[in-house]
């Protein structure tokens, strides 16, 4: 409510003072005048603070707030690295925004990219609702995008060391044992492990072998897990087939 509403509505109940004081004639005191003037000012004040405080409701229910869905439906990435970069909060910034811990802003910020391009569209992630989710939706966007993103940021880009070293971190016909959507069994010499991956084939990280660490990694990187199970015929330790199992 605002100051001249105030004013409005005190007036309202002087004037109903002032109907009481015509029709008592002068039996009403100074005294009683007072507590009379006192009770309407706390009236007004109160009705004042009741509407404000519906208003403020009334706001926050009319906040809408967007799914990780729909962020996923919302293109969230940009197509200049540098603008990108600029744009991207620091760790601080990210938890003030956010309310995030120290670990997740580390892993949303810098983790889920590593030597790879950041093409996250960080101004309009921020100026979300939701930039956590925002955040995820974006990362997984990139990874699943057409963008030239693998090792930019590498030491050997740009050399003439670089296609090797490309190779050497991306999925193989022979060495994959499995794959579903972002995560596959990959086979290094005399061992195996479920590794988030690209669309392009390029090897993000180790995804973990329990359950609650390849939620941990689908979730920083926007993966869906949905599938997962299928894999869980090709994992050669028991650990990892039974975190596999518990997915649909």
């Amino acid at each position: 409510m605002t100051t001249i509403a105030q004013m409005d509505l005190l007036i309202t109940s002087l004037q109903s003072i002032r109907g009481t004081l015509a029709q008592d004639g002068n039996s009403v005191d100074a005294g009683e005048f007072g507590l009379l003037f006192d009770d309407a000012l706390t009236d007004a004040l109160a009705t004042s603070s009741s509407m404000a405080s519906v208003s403020e409701a009334e706001t926050a229910e009319d906040t809408s707030t967007q799914s990780f869905d729909d962020f996923m439906a919302v293109n969230l990435l940009g197509t200049n690295l540098d603008t990108s970069r600029t744009a991207r909060p620091n760790m601080r910034e990210f938890m003030d925004a956010t309310g995030a811990s120290s670990q997740d802003a580390s892993e949303l910020l810098y983790g889920v990219i590593g030597s790879n391009g950041d093409y996250r569209d960080w101004g309009a992630i921020m100026t979300s609702d939701n930039p956590i989710d925002a955040a995820r939706a974006a990362t997984g966007q990139l990874y699943n995008s057409s963008l030239t993103y693998e090792l930019v940021n590498d030491a050997s880009y740009g050399t003439a060391t670089f296609a090797d070293e490309l190779a050497a971190k991306s999925l193989t016909a022979e060495a994959t044992l499995s794959k579903q959507g972002n995560f596959a069994i990959h086979a290094a010499e005399d061992t195996s492990s479920l590794m988030a991956v690209s669309s392009s084939g390029l090897l993000l990280r180790g995804a973990g072998s329990s359950q609650e660490q390849i939620e941990r990694t689908a979730w920083l990187f926007g993966f869906s897990t949905e599938g997962l199970g299928a894999l869980a015929s090709t994992a050669e330790t028991t650990a990892l087939k039974d975190a596999l199992e518990g997915f649909a």
